[in-house]
């Protein structure tokens, strides 16, 4: 099949040739290029002021409405094929929510949904910050440009970028514009169904409001066999609305809000193996040794209840054989072909998002601006996982999180002569609870509490324009925060209450019936821990244009990720047993340091062939120190700070418009990230150990024809990408590694002549790719279960502009 995919993409260009032969002019409305046939200038707000990208000293990728489109982008996720070492996937890890975002740009970010854990990459919708990582995959909708920032900003975005940032901005209401909209409707793989509106209306000469509403649906791709459900379904209401004031032409007002409600039948996770290892030789390794759920499933409830028991062989947990007969056992039965699960219900997922931002502008001269961001977010979330994909109870856990946001950021910016600059406050406030309930073989308890998180900052930055080719940018950044959490820890119930009473005092398991595991005894005590962190993070560059259509920049960085607090806790602290003796009070509640990098960047910027080419390319070292990763302690990973590591890289981007109507995109990356020092006897993670969801290279190819004929206008477009293999964990463990793949696109637009009707025919994946989109290795529980992408897709989508 992968053979016939070439062939099917040469036809396809095949016909935009052939067609655009008896086309009667050139396309009026060549999309990304002018009518000249040139590129057309992209701008961007990297800097927090509006600026051409070709004169912006910085790495970043943007992407308007209409090269969304053309690329069929329809989730935030969507994007990663196209930006050099960016890595952005709808993962549900630890949860079994089907809408969780794992960011990483340049090798740093983080995949863990927690609130006591921080990511590596802001995400900032409307300029407003989006903290946590549920819900954060945003649907495309009325989404007006998407910019891709690489590297720390910790200057003028702040905490918690010291990867990058992206930046999701949505369409904004003309003023003094058409009333107008358009409704959609899309159909295909799976039983998609999509339907979408949007409506602007004018309100005079200084007021216009648009509003949004799109209803997402699909089918999953997994079969839980249990009640046949799908999972990894899709089934999503979400809306916009959007407000624009010029009450003066020195004044505006943008107000934006958003709401979504995603409901799931849970994530599309399979079982890929159960480790039957002797869990004894991590012995002094890990904080407690976890006691193997599946071994101890096997030996006591299934060896013990009715009917056919499960045969066992070495109460040390060595050469389990399971009994084929018995309906009790948890063995390779579960490993089922692609696209089956044994998982049990536990709690189909259900999440609720909404947020409201407010900017206002005013230009109190024709040189200074003083700009006001102010947002509001809520998040609502409740979801199950069943972590063994089993019928059997040996992991299973429910998430719930009630989360709410303030932000408020004030900003001047002006200039005078040869300088321009920024000064800024920003203010943020965070809070609310993410409790979990853990059901596991041996025992049932609550985890997770309540956390309330405050931050301030303030941040200048200025470039002077040494002379007409010299730019010098230096900028900083102070930031004060302050960080709680109060846990809600203790044991539900202990499964094995009174069984020291059965068994000698000196049976491997009789310890599952110590006091501290009793039904009420706190895991972690009753207090609110505070932790407080004041960091500044400088930054400077210097830009050379070498002529009008080329620039160099080298710059230098600092930025910094928040610490946080342990809250997957088991067993309970317990001093001088399960931690050092003498510890008490808010000493039993663990925590992790902040991180933090040095980032060196060397880029170019070029146009060239009379605007018919556009290249740019950066290469980056950065130095990290106590850089976080997720480590095993005990029954689930948690956050650490492992040491320090080194990443340097290469990007290139490239627009090529080779002819009338023809566009090239070229996305080249490179990345090498290293282990420098690590702490490998607490955390088992290997100086050579790969970094996790991080592909050393990674390429996308696209070629796109635009045409007019006598049937309307036609845009036809074919992508390539590939990326390299990748680990989804610290420890590299190989059942859980994603092969290497290639992936290939295809889609074909026609619009009619009046510009009413829009036809869209579209194939993702049509090689049908199979390979595994994350994976979650449970320690304790002793399996390996992960989440494969769906195949081959075909679409429909047919528009009505008015």
């Amino acid at each position: 099949m992968i053979g016939a995919v070439p062939v099917a993409v040469s036809a396809l260009l095949a016909l935009a040739s052939a067609v655009d032969s008896h086309a009667q002019e050139p396309a009026q409305k060549a999309r990304q290029l002018s009518a000249e046939g040139v590129l057309e200038e992209v701008l961007v707000t990297a800097r927090r002021r509006e600026e051409i990208m070709q004169t912006t000293p910085i790495a970043v990728s943007a992407f308007n409405a209409l090269a969304l489109e053309y690329r069929g982008v329809t989730s935030l996720d969507e994007i990663e094929r196209y930006v050099p070492n960016l890595t952005l996937q709808n993962n549900p890890g630890y949860t079994a929510s089907s809408n969780v975002s794992t960011i990483y740009i340049r090798g740093v970010g983080q995949k863990d949904h927690l609130a006591t854990v921080e990511p590596g990459v802001g995400l900032y919708l409307d300029g407003v910050y989006i903290a946590r990582s549920l819900g954060a995959v945003l649907d495309v909708i009325d989404v007006e440009q998407i910019e891709v920032l690489r590297g720390p900003q910790g200057t003028l975005f702040g905490r918690n970028t010291i990867g990058g940032a992206i930046s999701v901005n949505t369409v904004r209401p003309q003023i003094g514009g058409d009333f107008g909209g358009e409704l959609g409707l899309a159909v295909g793989s799976d039983d998609r169904l999509n339907l979408k509106g949007a409506l602007e209306v004018p309100l005079g000469d200084s007021l216009a409001i648009r509003a949004s509403l799109a209803s997402l649906e699909q089918d999953g791709y997994v079969t839980r066999q249990s009640d046949g459900a799908d999972l990894g379904n899709e089934d999503t209401l979400t809306g916009r609305f959007a407000l624009a004031w010029m009450p003066t032409e020195s004044l505006s007002v943008d107000i934006n809000a958003d709401y979504s409600q995603m409901k799931t039948n849970a994530a599309a996770f399979e079982l890929l193996g159960i480790d039957f290892t002797d869990l004894s030789q991590f012995n002094g390794l890990v904080a407690s040794v976890p006691p193997p759920m599946v071994f101890i499933h096997n030996v006591t409830f299934a060896a013990t209840a009715p009917g056919v028991p499960c045969a066992v062989t070495d109460v040390a947990g060595n050469g389990i054989t399971s009994n084929p007969d018995s309906p009790n056992c948890m063995d390779e039965r579960y490993l089922l072909d692609r696209g089956r699960s044994a998982a049990t219900e536990i709690e189909d997922p259900e999440l609720d998002v909404w947020g409201v931002a407010g900017t206002v502008a005013w230009d109190f001269s024709d040189s200074m601006t003083f700009k006001s961001i102010t947002g509001w977010r809520e998040l609502d979330s409740l979801e199950g996982q069943d972590g063994d994909i089993s019928p059997h109870r040996i992991a299973h856990w429910t998430v719930e999180m009630e989360q709410e946001q303030f932000t408020q950021e004030f900003q001047l910016l002006g200039s005078h002569a040869d300088w321009n600059w920024i000064l800024g406050a920003y203010y943020f406030k965070e809070e609310g609870t993410d409790r979990n309930t853990l059901d596991f073989t041996v025992s049932n308890f609550l985890s997770g509490g309540a956390f309330d998180n405050e931050s301030m900052a303030l941040f200048a930055q200025a470039t002077w324009d040494i002379s007409d080719i010299l730019h010098l940018t230096v900028g900083g950044r102070y930031t004060d925060e302050e960080k709680k959490f109060h846990p809600d820890q203790y044991i539900l119930k202990n499964y094995f209450q009174g069984f020291s009473e059965l068994v000698p005092p000196d049976h491997p398991l009789a310890a599952l019936d110590a006091f501290f595991l009793q039904e009420g005894y706190r895991i972690l005590p009753d207090l609110e821990k505070k932790i407080d962190v004041s960091e500044f993070t400088p930054m400077a560059s210097l830009s050379w244009d070498v002529s009008d259509d080329v620039m160099i920049y080298g710059s230098y960085s600092e930025g910094f990720k928040s610490g946080g607090f342990t809250q997957r806790v088991f067993p309970p602290a317990v001093p001088g047993i399960t931690v050092p003796a003498g510890l008490s009070g808010t000493d039993l509640i663990p925590t992790f340091d902040p991180e933090f990098v040095d980032a060196y960047e060397l880029g170019l910027k070029s146009t060239f062939l009379e605007g018919r080419a556009r290249l740019n390319a950066a290469l980056f070292y950065s130095d990290y120190e106590d850089m976080q990763v997720q480590a095993f302690n005990s029954v689930a990973p948690v956050t650490k700070n492992v040491g320090a590591a080194s990443i340097q890289g290469a990007e290139l981007e490239m627009q090529l418009a080779p002819g009338e109507g023809w566009l090239i995109d070229v996305m080249g990356a490179w990345l090498d990230a290293k282990y420098d020092e690590i702490d490998s006897n607490t955390t088992l993670i290997d100086e050579g150990n790969a970094f996790e969801r991080v592909p050393e290279w990674a390429a996308n190819l696209g070629l796109s024809k635009e045409w007019l004929s006598s049937y309307g206008q036609w845009i036809a477009r074919v992508d390539w990408s590939y990326r390299d293999e990748v680990y989804n964990d610290a420890y590299n463990t190989e059942i859980m590694k994603t092969d290497s793949y290639q992936l290939w696109d295809a889609r074909l637009q026609w619009v009619s002549d009046s510009e009413d009707w829009t036809v869209i025919a579209s194939g993702r994946n049509l090689s049908d790719e199979d390979y595994l989109v994350t994976g979650v290795w449970g320690l304790a529980f002793q399996t390996y279960t992960g989440v494969y992408n769906r195949g081959r897709e075909y679409s429909l989508e047919v528009r009505w502009q008015f």
